[in-house]
């Protein structure tokens, strides 16, 4: 909401200040009470707060519409003075609380229908092919108060009750336990652990004829439904068994399913390929129709959304520019899966993630804090590869996933940092210049350029020459490949974390004649071909950087 410059005060019962503290309260926000109408967008909140610091006011983001500031309440009663609506900041003021106690705010308001740039973070109706109204609330990082007076910081866990009036004929799902009041009504009941406000914060509604169900039966511990409009063939891409497969891997990795006896994936006409509200998955409704980086895009972003569960939802992000860590854990453990059950499609995943690296604009953690929307997108490509998969190539994926472990598996906010001193420990390598170098910085990164020059001998020894054109601390483990007449190959491996950027290889001379020398045919670290001539140094066209095209993204529906 944009207010006029100066307060907006609220005018209202003053009463004496000798009834408690007095002072500016600091509170962790435990439960959010939601009530809307998906046609009028009016709705009520109530959030209750556990008092960490003495003091009567408490102050929470706030960025709704049609504030109605005489029906708002503090501990049920009217707020007094010093209440104030301050461009996008809220502060309520009542009765003098001591730490240890509980306090209520109510608010009535207005949920802007507006989203953040072409997305669907905000309120959004967006029409299918068919001309099925699609509702969708979504919080995304930072964006809760949106919807009302919120603590929208990424590392803060609530439960929440949504209460969610609507057409008769639509269909509500949200995280937590399903209540269908009336053919009107529908709630929302997310009480377990709690969830961070994130994906937690989040409503979809959709005709229910355009939502007909599959069960998909036990995938580990919890039940999986496919809520999925006839045409789009999500659901029928969707392999039970493989599935049930990853969830398995999953729970007995990091430790049971975190939301209970029911996961819901649910396809709709959405901006992003999948979305992991709690229990609660979305998918685009385009998935099945190709045009992917992913060998199998359903399996993928299905796995990927899945393991936001454990690593996005359980374990949360510490603050907005941690972003990079959630999304890269979800695709390094979706690709685990696939290199143990579908290795083509391994091979497909880390090749997108290096097609995706090179035109990334900012690194994973970037110096200059640009907005999230404006970067998120680099994390998907460089951030798995830096993360896990060069760690997993200098050391072992067991050593990568036995970090993982100690970090997972517990509600909690983790950060970069927090991850890299687990990966280190696991590992056993010193991480800090490798981490400055690969993760932090600004501007466009320059990955590592390699030439090449193999050297065939007359005694039994060749060598390999390996030069790092772009001479930095960037430094990995990669492997080169020997290639000769159709079938003839040998791998040569370098590492230059330990043995530095330009280094000569003494190799075993082959026994066919070497015609070229293919840069890091398993993609194994963030390194591209220099611009060197000459018969022996040739790079595949799949390794030669390119523009992405946004990578967490599907082609707009049309069916």
């Amino acid at each position: 909401m944009r207010v006029r410059a100066g307060l907006l005060v609220f005018l209202l019962a003053c009463g004496a200040d000798d009834d408690g503290p007095v002072g500016p309260i600091g509170a962790r926000i435990t439960h959010y009470d939601y009530r809307f109408d998906l046609d009028s967008l009016a709705a009520h909140a109530t959030v209750t707060a556990a008092v960490e610091t003495a003091g009567n006011c408490i102050s929470l983001p706030f960025r709704a519409e049609g504030f109605a500031a005489d029906t708002a309440k503090v501990d049920g009663a009217a707020p007094k003075a010093g209440s104030t609506l301050d461009g996008s900041t809220l502060t309520l003021c009542g009765p003098g609380h001591a730490a240890g106690e509980t306090m209520t705010l109510d608010v009535d308001l207005a949920i802007p229908r507006r989203t953040l740039s072409t997305s669907q973070v905000g309120f959004s109706i967006k029409k299918d092919a068919q001309d099925n109204p699609f509702y969708y609330l979504v919080s995304w990082v930072n964006g809760c108060d949106q919807f009302g007076p919120c603590d929208s910081a990424p590392s803060a866990f609530a439960t929440y009750t949504f209460h969610v009036t609507h057409p008769d004929g639509i269909m509500v799902r949200c995280p937590g336990a399903i209540t269908e009041v009336s053919p009107t009504e529908t709630t929302c009941d997310f009480t377990a652990d709690g969830g961070p406000t994130y994906s937690t914060f989040g409503v979809a509604a959709y005709p229910a004829a355009a939502w007909p169900q599959t069960d998909k039966g036990m995938w580990g511990s919890t039940h999986a439904i496919v809520y999925d409009r006839p045409g789009t063939n999500v659901a029928a891409a969707i392999d039970p068994a493989y599935h049930d497969g990853f969830v398995k891997f999953m729970e007995s990795t990091f430790g049971p399913y975190p939301f209970g006896g029911e996961l819901r994936i649910l396809t709709a006409p959405t901006y992003w390929s999948g979305f992991e509200h709690p229990g609660n998955i979305i998918l685009a409704d385009t998935l099945a129709r190709g045009g992917s980086s992913y060998l199998h895009p359903v399996a993928h972003v299905l796995d990927h959304e899945i393991a936001h569960m454990w690593a996005g939802d359980q374990t949360t992000l510490a603050a907005t520019y941690d972003f990079v860590w959630k999304e890269a854990m979800a695709e390094y453990l979706s690709y685990v899966y696939e290199d143990m059950a579908d290795r083509p499609a391994a091979n497909a995943t880390v090749a997108a993630w290096k097609s995706f690296s090179s035109s990334a604009t900012f690194f994973p953690v970037p110096g200059e804090k640009p907005e999230l929307f404006d970067y998120y997108g680099d994390a998907y490509g460089p951030g798995p590869m830096i993360l896990f998969r060069q760690l997993e190539v200098l050391t072992s994926r067991e050593q990568v996933i036995a970090a993982l472990k100690t970090v997972l598996g517990r509600p909690r906010a983790l950060s970069v940092d927090e991850l890299v001193a687990a990966l280190a420990q696991a590992t056993g390598l010193d991480l800090t210049e490798y981490a400055n170098a690969w993760l932090k910085g600004t501007g466009v990164p320059a990955w590592p350029r390699i030439a090449l020059t193999f050297t065939p001998g007359a005694a039994g020894t060749s060598t390999l020459q390996v030069t790092q054109t772009n001479p930095s601390k960037r430094t990995c483990k990669f492997s080169v490949m020997l290639v000769g007449a159709p079938g003839e190959t040998a791998l040569v491996a370098v590492d230059t974390f330990r043995n530095g950027t330009t280094q000569t290889i003494d190799v075993p001379t082959p026994a066919f004649t070497v015609t070229q020398t293919v840069l890091d045919p398993l993609r194994e670290c963030l390194v591209f071909p220099s611009n060197v001539s000459g018969p022996n140094v040739e790079a595949p066209s799949s390794l030669q950087p390119r523009r992405a095209i946004e990578p967490w993204r599907t082609a707009p529906s049309a069916m």
